[in-house]
């Protein structure tokens, strides 16, 4: 059924406000055990596969919602660690032994130990960021993996549509 979709100005099909509610109650209903025909009949979907395709829309964007609250928290823990690494970086570091200032001709002998620490904090820091932000170039799949992930899909989705046959 067309209900949950509306044209826009040039003509492209585009969501109503009551598109996401639908979908919503389709994965409600969907964890509550409904089988996706009779989540279908029950909203008027045209078919099984239209109900689910909207619960699979409501887990991939709760997932990605999700998704981005946790980049949004590891972001700001890693600016934190950033503030914490620069702070001893900027900091006067000096030798001490048994309690005491290990000096040389008179003067304080600087200890690199904390400002490389803090070096390699960061560096690593830097490296986190890169991933969580997708800025390495992604792994290479080989396309026999590929298919085997594609077969995988299938026999899920064969399952779970003899599972929904079964229980309407």
């Amino acid at each position: 059924m067309g209900m949950d979709r509306v044209r826009d100005g040039r003509k492209k099909f585009t969501k109503s406000p009551d598109h996401a509610a639908r979908r919503a109650e389709a994965a409600r209903l969907r964890a509550q055990g409904w089988t996706y025909l009779r989540i279908a009949e029950e909203l008027g979907y045209a078919d099984k596969a239209s109900a689910c395709n909207a619960v699979k829309q409501v887990l991939h964007e709760t997932a990605q919602d999700a998704g981005d609250e946790f980049r949004a928290v590891k972001r700001e823990q890693l600016r934190l660690l950033t503030e914490a690494a620069w702070e001893v970086l900027e900091r006067e570091h000096i030798v001490v032994s048994n309690g005491r200032v290990v000096s040389l001709n008179d003067e304080p002998l600087k200890d690199p130990g904390p400002v490389l620490s803090a070096l390699g904090l960061l560096l690593r820091i830097n490296e986190s960021e890169r991933k969580l932000e997708g800025a390495d170039e992604p792994a290479r799949v080989s396309v026999e993996a590929q298919q085997i992930g594609a077969e995988i899909a299938s026999i899920l989705d064969q399952l779970s549509s003899s599972r929904d046959d079964g229980a309407a």
